[in-house]
């Protein structure tokens, strides 16, 4: 006696579905049925054709020197062979394709196809790269990214408690979106999408200064809220997974935790600050940044993802507000200390306001390493001239280049990359496409 086994029973189940899904492509209006009629009709006159060309026996001069008569008129056979042939050859390729498209146009538009078997065949095989930081500097390295790998983490800082961001924490205790919604915009694949995702309500009472896609972001966590009948809030967690499902990214985006954390700073001085927004006005050079509360849980597809990575890259960004903040949740900069991939620090090309006033490429990179409790494998620096009149524009606001000091990091050991990263136009900002090119050869 045999053993039964579950899939037993399901065995017939699965055979009756599958010959009722079967049925379903001859249904009226599926677009199929004339297409592989085409293809089936194509098939014959090329075994008519081929029939004619090699086989010379009673057949061929029954019906198929019938059908050479009666319609091509008399030819010689290896050439009512060939008409037919290639007739057939045609008629298949036709059918074949019309129907390809007709499938194909019911679930995406056929002409993104190669795109899509593009990005799932060449760049799925990537290299898997993680981007922490935030702000305008991570969204343009992960344009850039998307460019050579699909394997791409974008792990953001989500401390920031000014404009409408600021507005929507107070309101519903969220952790900020801003920068969530930049790198999401980054990575979408959809078209329009990016453009809606940061579109800025100009007018509208409450609504103007927020952005499409931090309302949306609101709009999924007040979604799950409802979904579980909680009036005191939905599950962050929740809706940012919903966001990576439905925007077509071509990667991942995580916040670094789906807690409302608030980041603090001491200075030289020895005041401290809380507040991001309060720390970027502030007086004097910063010693520590941290979190309140300090034991934030990470996002667990961002601690998985830096477990699978070949390259971890740090920044570009601000120093204390954006990159520094995306690794302080514990678990986050432990993941990092315990990986075995190189981590990459891209160092910013001018200084800021209030945060790095006077600060060198070195002590840029000593701050990261004395957070994160690991120094940092690679530094990738700017070292080509930039325009007089753009380095006016800034010192006019107080800013200058970092101080390239290279004799004293490579003292340390580290392996230096230097380069022209700067993108040509009104701003010190790195070109997405010479970044890149770059982290993709340290892969």
């Amino acid at each position: 006696m045999g053993v039964y086994s579950p899939t037993d029973a399901q065995t017939p189940r699965r055979s009756k579905r599958w010959r009722l899904l079967s049925r379903r492509w001859l249904l009226p209006g599926m677009r199929v049925k004339r297409y592989a009629l085409i293809a089936l009709i194509g098939g014959l006159l090329l075994l008519l054709g081929v029939v004619q060309l090699t086989w010379d026996g009673p057949l061929v001069s029954g019906f198929f020197q019938l059908a050479r008569w009666a319609v091509l008129l008399g030819l010689p056979q290896w050439l009512s062979g060939l008409f037919w042939m290639a007739l057939g050859v045609v008629l298949v390729f036709l059918g074949i394709r019309w129907m390809n498209r007709s499938v194909l146009s019911a679930l995406a538009d056929p002409d993104t196809v190669p795109e899509q078997v593009y990005i799932r065949r060449r760049l799925e095989n990537g290299p898997r790269i993680v981007a922490l930081g935030g702000g305008t500097g991570l969204s343009r390295v992960l344009k850039g990214l998307k460019q050579e790998t699909a394997n791409i983490t974008a792990i953001v800082a989500a401390t920031d408690d000014g404009g409408s961001t600021g507005r929507l924490r107070t309101s519903f205790g969220i952790p900020a979106v801003g920068d969530l919604v930049d790198c999401l915009a980054a990575l979408s694949d959809a078209e329009g999408l990016p453009d809606l995702m940061q579109y800025r309500f100009a007018r509208g009472g409450d609504l103007a200064g927020h952005t499409f896609g931090n309302l949306m972001l609101v709009s999924l966590y007040e979604l799950a809220a409802s979904s579980r009948n909680d009036s005191r809030g939905g599950d962050f967690a929740a809706a940012i997974r919903q966001a990576n499902s439905i925007l077509r990214l071509r990667g991942a985006v995580w916040p670094a935790t789906d807690r409302p954390a608030k980041l603090w700073a001491i200075r030289e001085n020895g005041s401290r600050e809380e507040g991001e927004s309060r720390l970027r006005h502030g007086q004097g050079r910063i010693l520590r940044v941290g979190l309140t509360p300090p034991d934030v849980p990470a996002m667990p597809e961002a601690l998985e993802a830096l477990r699978r990575a070949d390259l971890i890259v740090l920044g570009p960004g601000s120093l204390y507000t954006s990159v520094i903040p995306s690794f302080l949740p514990p678990e986050i900069a432990q993941a990092i200390r315990q990986s075995s991939a190189k981590v990459c620090y891209i160092a910013n090309v001018m200084t800021e306001v209030g945060e790095t006033d006077g600060l060198s490429v070195y002590e840029h990179y000593q701050a990261v390493a004395a957070h994160l409790g690991r120094r940092p494998d690679i530094v990738l620096v700017h070292t080509a001239p930039i325009d007089p009149e753009l380095l006016a524009r800034y010192a006019a606001e107080n800013q200058n280049p970092v101080a390239l000091d290279l004799e004293a990091l490579e003292a340390t050991g580290v392996r230096i990359v230097p380069g022209d990263f700067l993108e040509k136009g009104p701003y010190a900002q790195h070109d997405p496409s010479k970044l890149v090119r770059a982290l993709i050869a340290l892969c």
